[in-house]
């Protein structure tokens, strides 16, 4: 019989939303694997975890390969017993239009934006089905709810996590699972840092701020929160929601 309340996979756990979300998570009683191809910071998010009190098993692998989503489930099942919630936060972006687009970015781009959710989809749900109130959340963006310039590739992958979560919450609802989707513009993590550091004046980071109604961009904890609520019992009745984390930017014509 296993000792702990929950026990959930984080993707993307070693850096920015995955990380806020697996310290946001961290207490007594919680038990996280957490899954990134990052192994050093990886092993730095795992004993900040600890220190909060939580149990945490540290799996090295990439999100977008089958094997690796397979074995971080079939761990997290092994160390501690079962499985309640998942949340799919690995992720890349990428710049350019279907003109500039190379196979490669818009390959790798899908692979970790839209495969990765899937694959650890395919393999956690089974285990997940077999707890009365489980969970699971994927990380898409404000991109995954409309059209951005110069983004093809990761507004496309992010449309199609949002599609991926509704589906799963009317194929897995029946059946306990409750399947949300979380949508965020632009948070200050080092993603973020890595796309703006070579724009141009006009497309730099003042440039999006002023398009934000709230002004700013979110922090990764204000994430957190909100994965952290839909995984919670005070969501109880959210399947299929598109949490859309935005600031306003998307409630209609600003500025």
């Amino acid at each position: 019989m296993s000792t702990f309340e929950t026990s959930i996979l984080i993707s993307g756990a070693a850096s920015g939303i995955g990380r806020a979300t697996a310290l946001g998570l961290a207490k007594s009683g919680t038990a996280l694997t957490l899954f990134d191809l990052n192994a050093s910071a990886l092993s730095e998010v795992a004993s900040a975890c600890r220190n909060k009190g939580a149990a945490a098993l540290e799996v090295a692998g990439d999100a977008s390969s089958d094997a690796d989503a397979a074995a971080a489930v079939a761990r997290a099942v092994d160390a501690h017993g079962f499985l309640s919630a998942v949340v799919a936060a690995a992720g890349v972006a990428r710049k350019g239009d279907v003109t500039t687009l190379t196979d490669e970015t818009w390959a790798i781009t899908i692979a970790v934006n839209l495969t990765g959710p899937f694959l650890l989809a395919r393999h956690a749900v089974p285990h997940l089905l077999k707890n009365p109130a489980s969970a699971f959340v994927a990380v898409s963006s404000d991109s995954g709810m409309r059209g951005s310039r110069g983004y093809a590739a990761y507004s496309a992958s992010k449309h199609g996590v949002v599609g991926l979560i509704r589906c799963m919450a009317l194929d897995h609802g029946p059946e306990g699972l409750r399947s949300n989707v979380v949508c965020p513009s632009f948070v200050d993590t080092p993603m973020a840092d890595s796309l703006l550091k070579d724009s141009d004046e006009v497309y730099d980071r003042a440039f999006y701020e002023r398009r934000v109604p709230l002004g700013r961009f979110a922090q990764p904890a204000e994430v957190a929160d909100a994965i952290g609520h839909l995984l919670s019992p005070q969501a109880s009745y959210a399947n299929g929601m598109v949490y859309v984390l935005d600031g306003g930017t998307t409630a209609g014509t600003f500025g």
